[in-house]
């Protein structure tokens, strides 16, 4: 039985993710979140019980490898990453890594929108349109997330420009130059991700996003991680078994751009 429902495909595939709604359990987030708050404590002295230590916002730039963090991985979420990219197409990786934590980041901002930090992830690697190192966003609640309450802001539809953008340069482009280029233009129809603890973002690698201003609530506790491919995507194959992750692509290669969205705004990153 799928995982994801035909919504959610046409739904990564439009508007470049979708979601698996309690991909692992509230109190395996819990496990997992009390984690990264004695992680933060011992590298930065930021303590749970003491709203004095803690800043706007905080990073943990580390893979976290405590048996109730990587439980959280669970074989349903690994189900539902291989119906987007295909079965055995992934290096099979189980693992959460950059935890980035909000307290009460831009929470007096006038604006709803972030302008600024918008990106891709992997500035590890050159950027190409069938890049094998970052196969999808992966994007894990490890709190509750209500409307206004720091959730990760999406571009929908950006993932289209950068396919376009990384097809038109096959020599690869740097981290820098892909935003300069995408974000030469406006993007709009932003979203909050928003959700319950458990639930589980699947992104597609080429879909902007930023950090959303943290206005109320309990701190916002995710996990930025990738799901790495075995190999090259393949835009052309002789068989047709394409993955819904190059469906996408070839689908925003084939369409004309469309025009701004009403949201529409100029950003940078």
């Amino acid at each position: 039985m799928s995982v994801l429902a035909d919504s959610d495909l046409v739904q990564f595939v439009e508007r470049g993710w979708c979601t698996v709604r309690g991909a692992f359990t509230a109190e395996q987030a819990r496990a997992a979140r009390a984690v990264v708050w004695r992680r933060m404590e011992a590298k930065r002295a930021i303590r749970e019980a003491d709203p004095s230590t803690w800043p706007p916002a905080y990073d943990i730039e580390e893979h976290l490898t405590d048996p109730a963090v990587l439980g959280c991985f669970t074989d349903r979420l690994a189900a539902a990453i291989e119906e987007l990219v295909g079965e055995g197409r992934w290096t099979g990786e189980r693992r959460w890594g950059f935890w980035p934590v909000s307290f009460h980041y831009g929470a007096d901002h006038p604006a709803q929108w972030p302008a600024y930090g918008w990106h891709v992830d992997g500035n590890w690697f050159r950027h190409t349109v069938d890049c094998p190192r970052q196969g999808l966003l992966l994007v894990g609640l490890f709190s509750d997330i209500a409307p206004g309450g720091g959730g990760m802001v999406v571009s929908g539809g950006s993932h289209r420009r950068a396919a376009r953008v990384l097809a038109s340069h096959p020599e690869g482009l740097a981290h820098g130059e892909l935003f300069i280029r995408v974000l030469a233009e406006p993007i709009g129809d932003f979203c909050e991700l928003t959700g319950a603890a458990g639930d589980v973002v699947l992104g597609h690698p080429f879909l902007f996003h930023t950090r959303g201003f943290k206005r109320h609530g309990e701190p916002r506790v995710i996990s930025n991680s990738e799901v790495p491919l075995r190999a090259a995507m393949q835009l052309e194959r002789a068989a047709g078994d394409y993955s819904v992750l190059e469906r996408s692509i070839r689908a925003a290669l084939a369409e004309p751009p469309p025009p701004p969205p009403p949201d529409a705004m100029a950003c940078r990153f």
